[in-house]
C-alpha cells in the first residue's frame, strides 16, 4: 500500500478550498485540480508499506486551529497549494507523526515539513494574475484527528481513501 498521514479537512474548510480553487478558475489559472474529497494536509509521506499502521497515529491530545491565510507554487513539484497561517501546535503534531514512524522503523519522506493543501497540478498561472491578489477565504477548522491515507492511482490520477484515524487509539 502508499501510505501518507494528513490532516482531513472539515466540511467548512473544505468548501473553502473548493471556493478558492473557483476564484483561481475564473482568474485564468488552469491546471490538474485536486477532487474535493482528495484535499488534505499531509503531515508524513510514508510510500509503500504493506500493513495498515493506524495503531501508530499519535492521538491529538488537545484540539488546535489551523486558518487558511495565502496560496503559493512549489516550482519543483509544479504544485500550486493553498497554505495556513504559522502553528507551533500543527508543526509539533507533524513531528510527533514522524517520531512515532521513525521509532516503528517505518522510513518516510524526510523532506521538512511545509504545512500547505494541494489544490492543483500542473498549474498554469497567466503572467497577468497575481496569486497574493486572489482574496484566500480566512476559514479555520479545529485539528482532532490523524487520519492515515492510502494513494491508489486512477485513471485520472491518484485516489485517496482514508483507511484510519488516530481517533481509533484514543483511551477514553
Amino acid at each position: 500500500m502508499r501510505l501518507f498521514t494528513a490532516i482531513q479537512p472539515l466540511p467548512g474548510f473544505r468548501a473553502a478550498l473548493e471556493d478558492l480553487q473557483q476564484r483561481l478558475r475564473e482568474a485564468g489559472v488552469t491546471g490538474k485540480y485536486r477532487e474535493p474529497d482528495g484535499l488534505h494536509l499531509t503531515l508524513a509521506f510514508i510510500g509503500e508499506w504493506p500493513e495498515d499502521i493506524t495503531e501508530l497515529l499519535p492521538v491529538v491530545q488537545k484540539p488546535f486551529c489551523v486558518t487558511l491565510s495565502h496560496l503559493g507554487i512549489f516550482p519543483e513539484a509544479n504544485v500550486l497549494w493553498a497554505g495556513v497561517e504559522p502553528c507551533e501546535e500543527l508543526d509539533l503534531l507533524a513531528k510527533q507523526v514522524r517520531h512515532c514512524l521513525a521509532d516503528a522503523g517505518i522510513p518516510f519522506d524526510r523532506k521538512s515539513f511545509s504545512p500547505h493543501i494541494t489544490l492543483a497540478r500542473k498549474p498554469f498561472v497567466p503572467e497577468k494574475v497575481i496569486l497574493s491578489e486572489i482574496q484566500v477565504p480566512r476559514v479555520s477548522m479545529i485539528v482532532d484527528d490523524v487520519s492515515l491515507y492510502r494513494s491508489d492511482r486512477g485513471k485520472d490520477g491518484m485516489v485517496y481513501t482514508v483507511i484510519g484515524s488516530s481517533s481509533e487509539n484514543a483511551e477514553w
